[in-house]
């Protein structure tokens, strides 16, 4: 198991180059700006911005920031956004966003060699991402104001919804000449069974007679089964496939906890009444989770359904690697025991991914993070009438140390 531990396991893709979502991929984020992806947005420092909300998406498709993004990566050259966001990933022993896709969308490596000179490309994009505004019920503590609604109260902030592009009629205009092409569209927040936005978008594709080659694929906190007037499965059956992936971080309290709004008996029962549609749970592999992840996977395998941890990478004081080193070990220990215990239930690329998590946890040493971590969850405690010692009493030792 020790030898394991340091083996780093690489997506190889020996078709695509770089990466192939400047080809494939349209992503609007939350705050009306154009960019690679949501991790080349949150996990760099200075990302590329390749449009606003106020640009035609035709001009975005084809504009300077994603020509010359693209050319670099037909060089063999990398921009420094996607260093940050998914190749120091890799580096550290976590599996990227860059190796998903391009695992995932290889078929479509093809497109990269017929880039024009310029970097422009005539294909419009198959993978949409339009983040329709922030509403959202929940106040995830890795959440914030930004992507939450709910946040306002706790944060102070006094701003409406933030929405961009629900009302927005030139990106309608344009992604209606886009909807001959479109594949594969990914719903996230907020969250998207709120948002009057996604059942536009869905209208829009069911009406024109493209719905039936596309499919959908949410991230979502699994809250509501139905939502004013619209009736979800109905509307999902005009569709190719329908994937949820419901967000979920750890196990019962701790996973309460760690999203505030969530109720355990609740979630359990959406996922029974939406079950044919669900393939991954979506886990944030953060400080809240990564101690419970073993008892979620137990229940994912008791209901044959799978499950992916994303590595969190900010708030860097939410991020294992900020751990000390004696709850690392602890934690080591208990998936250890848990994969040996377990080992003739789980596939080979579950475990593969465990020890993923466990050796990026290992990587670096970030625990002088950990008194900006305490002073988040105190006031947050205090607000919201909560206690981390009471539901993490494995952490209570270093936490009251601080």
């Amino acid at each position: 198991m020790e030898d394991s531990l340091q083996q780093e396991e690489q997506y190889q893709n020996s078709k695509v180059k770089g990466c192939i979502l400047p080809w494939v991929h349209l992503y609007g984020c939350l705050g009306g700006t154009y960019h690679l992806c949501c991790h080349a947005e949150f996990n760099a420092k200075n990302p590329v911005v390749l449009g606003t909300h106020e640009d035609r998406l035709l001009n975005i498709w084809n504009g300077n920031p994603i020509k010359k993004i693209r050319n670099e990566f037909l060089q063999g050259e990398t921009p420094v956004e996607c260093v940050e966001a998914c190749y120091d990933m890799e580096t550290k022993g976590g599996i990227s966003n860059r190796q998903q896709v391009n695992k995932r969308f290889e078929d479509k490596s093809f497109l990269q060699e017929k880039t024009n000179p310029d970097g422009s490309v005539n294909n419009y994009p198959s993978y949409v991402d339009i983040r329709f505004g922030n509403l959202c019920n929940f106040k995830c503590r890795i959440c914030g104001p930004y992507a939450s609604t709910s946040w306002y109260k706790d944060a102070n902030y006094k701003g409406g919804t933030i929405d961009f592009y629900t009302n927005n009629e030139n990106m309608w205009e344009d992604l209606k000449l886009f909807l001959p092409s479109i594949e594969d569209i990914y719903f996230a927040g907020g969250e998207p069974f709120v948002q009057d936005g996604h059942y536009k978008l869905l209208n829009m594709l069911i009406d024109s007679g493209n719905s039936h080659r596309v499919s959908l694929q949410y991230n979502t906190n699994l809250s509501y089964s139905k939502f004013k007037k619209f009736d979800l499965k109905k509307m999902w059956s005009s569709f190719k496939d329908v994937s949820l992936w419901p967000s979920i971080e750890g196990w019962k309290e701790q996973a309460e906890y760690s999203r505030k709004g969530l109720n355990w008996k609740k979630f359990a029962s959406n996922v029974y009444h939406f079950q044919d549609h669900i393939t991954t749970f979506s886990s944030v592999i953060s400080i809240f989770s990564i101690y419970t992840m073993p008892e979620l996977i137990l229940w994912c395998k008791r209901i044959k359904k799978s499950y992916y941890g994303n590595m969190l990478q900010q708030p860097s004081y939410y991020n294992i690697t900020c751990l000390p080193t004696e709850s690392k070990k602890m934690i080591v220990a208990k998936y250890k025991k848990f994969i040996y215990k377990n080992v003739d239930l789980l596939h080979e690329y579950e475990i593969k991914q465990m020890l993923k998590w466990l050796k990026y946890m290992n990587s670096v040493d970030n625990s002088h993070l950990l008194k900006q971590f305490k002073e988040k969850q105190e006031r947050l405690d205090k607000l919201r009438e909560e206690s981390f010692e009471t539901v993490y009493p494995e952490y209570a030792e270093w936490y009251k140390n601080i």
